[in-house]
């Protein structure tokens, strides 16, 4: 959903800046046919270059190092805003770490980022169901007009005689014409402008622009071009009728008595509109000379040059995406003994890039480098991850919990909170346990409230909790226990719980994530179970493929996870 959002905004982005470089450069030249389809090519341009990726400058151009960089940077940086909400209704938000939904502890509520995000979403699929149909409704005009009245063939074109008094258009092969003007001298005028028009193929520039703008309506822009382009194609069959031989006056003349029977329609092209005066001067403006040329030089050369810009910008990302995800992918126990815990069905759907980062014997170490806790923090915030991006951490099992917590505290302050850690499970495939680390005072806002802290909700006597120390270690016994904590709040239609996990620095990384996957796998047993029940299937397909039904199972059985330092 983000990504199609941040297509959109970027394609809307390079045509503004695109169009803006014909209105400024282009627009008064004499270069009709060389407008047209400059027009033409930045509307492509736009679609597809924000999907475009590869690598061309194989040696380094420092010129373009700066720009490249600042792009690329401000590009991610929007990336990252834009996924954040999604990040978030997937994983925990608390005073503490916590893998429990929003909202849990501080009351359901309703999500309106999320609200916002699909209203305008549904807003921008109801404007281009709209646009596809004014353009098909102008499409089934055409053709019944064609359907009703008979035509004549005329060199080339295919001419039907209207009873309306209308100004003559034509669309593909067809010339539209009033009878008052068949038998009249000027015919044979209009029929030559109509018929650079269907030679030269306009009404397919009009109909492809016309689908396209469909997608873009939000844009401005993309309307200012289409009337851009049908003014060009004007200005081609101008210049044709004039280099012909016909009279200039007569011409202008005869535009002049159409201009009161103007009607325009997106798809055609008529004798006459209302952009008559540009028309005019057009026709009698110099040819543009070298200084025209070399605007057209400029333009074309700063076309060339912030497409190549773009271009390599999305390699660049890709680049980065490329080489974090293969340190994640290609060998997760890279370097490190990872904690083995038991498969619990959960998989990682995510399809965000990340950035992994191995540590061991209190260093943290990256791409074979060694970093410190303040190292380490400036080096993920020089990385600005995409949609959905995260900071994997490969942990050893023995790292003692001081210099994690360290790193923790180092990332909240850094707003660098989505965590993904990684273990083994007992069968050597890969377990991902996603995290969202709670942000610190400087950032709690609407979005981020404080949540009360366990000491506070003990205090009021609302909340039954559960302690359990994560030093322990006591694998499946700490599942039962909660298991049996969290069935019995359920049997009485009870959501004020909590299970406090809490941790010392000298605690082990192993018996922290184990006894946590046990906690989360005592609530999956739940989940299981009431899947099972209520619709006979397994609850990570639930999870996975259907949200109702997944909400459902959820419904009035939080995922209430605290975790925290003594």
């Amino acid at each position: 959903m983000a990504k199609l959002i941040m297509y959109l905004l970027e394609s809307s982005a390079l045509l503004a800046f695109f169009y803006l470089l014909y209105v400024l450069v282009l627009r008064k030249e004499t270069f009709f046919s060389l407008n047209r389809f400059f027009l033409l090519g930045i509307l492509a341009f736009s679609l597809l270059f924000p999907l475009v990726s590869f690598d061309i400058s194989p040696t380094e151009v420092t010129v373009l190092e700066r720009p490249i960089a600042e792009i690329s940077k401000a590009r991610m940086s929007y990336y990252e805003a834009m996924a954040a909400w999604e990040f978030e209704a997937r994983s925990a938000a608390g005073s503490q770490q916590a893998i429990i939904e929003p909202g849990v502890l501080a009351g359901a509520g309703i999500d309106w980022l999320r609200l916002a995000i699909n209203g305008a979403l549904l807003l921008y699929a109801v404007g281009v169901i709209v646009c596809l149909s004014r353009t098909f409704w102008s499409l089934r005009w055409i053709w019944k007009i064609i359907a009703l009245h008979p035509h004549e063939e005329a060199d080339g074109a295919k001419i039907i005689k209207l009873p309306q008094s209308i100004s003559p258009f034509s669309f593909l092969s067809y010339v539209f014409v009033p009878d008052s003007l068949v038998d009249s001298s000027e015919l044979q005028q209009i029929l030559a402008h109509e018929k650079t028009h269907i030679v030269q193929r306009h009404s397919v520039d009009l109909l492809i622009v016309q689908l396209l703008a469909a997608f873009l309506w939000f844009n401005p822009v993309i309307w200012q071009l289409i009337k851009s382009l049908k003014t060009t194609h004007e200005y081609i069959a101008d210049k044709k009728i004039i280099t012909s031989g016909y009279s200039l006056v007569e011409y202008q003349t005869l535009l002049l008595k159409q201009l009161i029977s103007n009607n325009s329609f997106g798809l055609v092209h008529n004798f006459n509109l209302s952009f008559i005066k540009k028309r005019i001067t057009m026709m009698t403006n110099k040819q543009s000379g070298w200084s025209g040329k070399v605007k057209v030089a400029l333009a074309i050369a700063s076309t060339v040059l912030f497409s190549a810009i773009i271009v390599q910008c999305n390699s660049k990302m890709d680049e980065a995406i490329s080489l974090e995800q293969n340190l994640v992918e290609t060998d997760f126990t890279e370097g490190v003994d990872l904690p083995v815990v038991k498969a619990d069905g959960y998989k990682n759907t995510s399809s965000s890039d990340v950035l992994g980062y191995n540590i061991a014997n209190d260093q943290i170490t990256f791409n074979g480098k060694q970093y410190d806790v303040d190292e380490f923090v400036t080096l993920v915030g020089t990385f600005k991850l995409s949609e959905n991006g995260m900071v994997v951490l490969r942990i050893d099992k023995d790292q003692s919990m001081k210099l994690v917590r360290q790193l923790q505290t180092a990332m909240r302050k850094a707003n660098q909170r989505k965590v993904l850690y990684v273990a083994e499970t007992t069968d050597k495939a890969k377990f991902e346990m996603p995290f969202l680390l709670p942000p610190t005072p400087e950032y709690v806002n609407e979005k981020n409230p404080k949540q009360p802290t366990i000491e506070e909700l003990a205090a009021g006597g609302k909340f039954d909790i559960l302690k359990v120390d994560m030093g322990e270690n006591s694998g499946e016994a700490i599942k039962d226990i909660v298991y049996d904590f969290v069935q019995g709040h359920v049997k009485k239609g009870s959501t004020d719980y909590v299970v406090s996990a809490r941790f010392d620095d000298d605690d082990t990384y192993n018996d922290y994530l184990v006894t946590l996957s046990y906690i989360q796998q005592a609530f999956n047993q739940i989940y299981q179970e009431r899947s099972q029940q209520m619709f006979g299937k397994d609850f990570y397909d639930i999870a996975a493929n259907n949200k109702e039904q997944y909400q459902a199972v959820r419904q009035g059985i939080p995922r209430a996870i605290s975790v925290a330092e003594h």
